[in-house]
């Protein structure tokens, strides 16, 4: 699958990314306890869950093309 470089995937994937990193790189890590853990998981969950719907929605657009 090629990756398109149109405004919306590249703004899509860059969200993705900052919540990823926000999540990685915020004091606290998720591996440790407490509140800055939960909100580090929940930030890489995010995360990925936007990437995956970036992914969907460039499956559906390749789909409806056909």
């Amino acid at each position: 699958m090629k990756l398109p470089h149109t405004n919306g995937f590249i703004r899509d994937v860059v969200i993705s990314g900052g919540f990823i990193a926000i999540g990685i790189l915020s004091p606290g890590s998720p591996i440790e306890n407490g509140f800055q853990a939960h909100l580090g998981g929940i930030s890489v969950g995010l995360g990925l869950g936007w990437l995956i719907k970036c992914f969907i929605d460039l499956k559906g657009r390749s789909h409806a093309k056909q």
